[in-house]
Formats: structure tokens, C-alpha cells, sequence
């Protein structure tokens, strides 16, 4: 049985709240970067970012791009406790073009409940 949560309940769904605000400054980043573990994996961009330091670093380029963002997702916990968050995004970025994208977020957790391997799959590429 799969049971979808409602928003901000589970460390999925503060990473996708979190994510609009970091683009505007290092409260919400530091925020943000506190729901991973210290090993984990990030698995968004062409190449996986691999411990604390390295999602730090590509959470800090990816956001350094954006003006501003909004994200609308559902969450679901599945059977063996992964996160599933189906999301959309409309953003600005900082040279003022707009973009949409969406996707499919998957989270798992350790045992402290901290993200410990996030990977995403696009359904629409920005554009």
C-alpha cells in the first residue's frame, strides 16, 4: 500500500519547499543542505554529486542560476519506504529567461531520516 502525504511532511517534501527559497540566500540553502547525509548521493545533474561537500557545491551552482522558483509536488511513501514526489516547476532564471520543468523525485532515507540517495527523472526538460 503507497500513501501520499501531504506537503512538507517527510525530508522529500522539505527539500522541494526548501529549493524555491535557496535560490534567495544561505539560510534556506544551509536549510536545505542539512536534510542529507554526510555519504550521500545527489543524482539531478549530468554528473551524480557525491558527499556533503559536493551537493553543497552543485546546490550552490544550480541555484546561482535562478531568480526565482516555484515547485508543486504530491509525495508518496512507497511499499519499501522510498519517497516518490511527482513535481513542476515554473522559474526565472537570472538572465530573466523563464523556464518550466517537471519530474519525478525518488528519496531514500537513512536510518537518522536524512536523505541519503536523491535521484531524479525529468518528464519535461526546461524550455
Amino acid at each position: 500500500m503507497t500513501i501520499t502525504m501531504p506537503a512538507h511532511s517527510t525530508a522529500l517534501d522539505r527539500y522541494l519547499g526548501l529549493s524555491d527559497r535557496a535560490v534567495h540566500g544561505e539560510v534556506a540553502l544551509g536549510e536545505l543542505l542539512a536534510l542529507f547525509a554526510a555519504d550521500a548521493t545527489v543524482e539531478i545533474g549530468p554528473e551524480p554529486a557525491h558527499g556533503s561537500e559536493g551537493i553543497a557545491a552543485f546546490c550552490r551552482a544550480h541555484f546561482a542560476a535562478h531568480a526565482e522558483m516555484k515547485h508543486f509536488w504530491s509525495t508518496t511513501v512507497l511499499d519499501d519506504g522510498t519517497l516518490r514526489a511527482e513535481w513542476v516547476c515554473a522559474a526565472r532564471k537570472t538572465d530573466g529567461s523563464l523556464i518550466t520543468v517537471a519530474g519525478v523525485e525518488h528519496a531514500t532515507l537513512d536510518a537518522q531520516g536524512l536523505i541519503g540517495r536523491l535521484r531524479n527523472e525529468f518528464t519535461r526538460h526546461p524550455g
